[in-house]
């Protein structure tokens, strides 16, 4: 069957979302709130805390029982919450939800996004699925002009990957069918697990050169970076005309 869309993963796919990203967000975080303990410490605590989030929002194998949906900045604000209690500082977990949300608009592209993009816009649909709030998302595209077929967040969506619902959701709203569509993203549970349970092809962004996990359903395509997908597009392109 002929591709027709291309489906994108934002952070880590298209713009840069790692530690030191972050880190940005937690200097100024310390800074404007004066807090005494540094932005390398409050880092490490209030990610071990945010990390329960992520494990325990999705229901994988009863999605429907997955426990009542929050934004990312009610998670993190909770996460704040107990980040400054266990550290005894007084804090405004509030302004520090807002200003971690806001930073994820700030994100900066890999060198081959922009190009590759390029190349996607004259030949298929492109269609954004992220899991992030849509006041992250909505700036990032606006401050770089972009624009796309379709863009579901997981605030609009009220899911998380990999939960199949947000893929087929993306999909309908791009106007194909699951198989139709190449789903791109850089991680293997939330992005290519969770896109082969709702029956699309996958191609795993594995900038950093992580192993592959025989627990989680396998990518069709695995590329070190965007610009490497370019061949691989135009031999399906070859082999399956529209």
């Amino acid at each position: 069957m002929p591709l027709k869309a291309i489906i994108f993963d934002v952070y880590n796919t298209l713009f840069r979302n790692d530690t030191s990203s972050w880190m940005d967000t937690f200097r100024e975080l310390c800074r404007i709130q004066d807090l005494p303990i540094s932005p390398d410490d409050l880092w490490a605590r209030w990610k071990s805390i945010e990390v329960r989030f992520r494990q325990t929002r999705t229901n994988l194998e009863h999605p429907e029982e997955s426990p009542p949906f929050k934004t990312y900045q009610e998670a993190w604000r909770e996460a704040f919450v107990d980040a400054f209690d266990s550290l005894g500082i007084r804090g405004d977990p509030d302004h520090a939800a807002q200003l971690s949300v806001d930073g994820l608009a700030t994100r900066e592209p890999y060198e081959d996004t922009f190009p590759f993009l390029e190349y996607v816009r004259h030949r298929w649909k492109r269609s954004v699925l992220t899991n992030a709030d849509s006041g992250s998302i909505l700036p990032l595209l606006q401050r770089y002009e972009l624009s796309f077929d379709a863009v579901v967040t997981s605030e609009i969506a009220r899911a998380y990957k990999p939960d199949p619902r947000i893929f087929i959701r993306i999909v309908k709203e791009t106007g194909v069918l699951p198989e139709e569509a190449l789903y791109v993203g850089d991680t293997l549970f939330d992005d290519i697990h969770g896109a082969k349970l709702a029956g699309l092809p996958t191609a795993w962004i594995n900038r950093n050169g992580a192993d592959t996990d025989p627990q989680l359903l396998p990518p069709d395509y695995q590329v070190t970076g965007l610009d490497k997908l370019v061949e691989i597009l135009e031999y399906l392109k070859e082999v399956n005309p529209q």
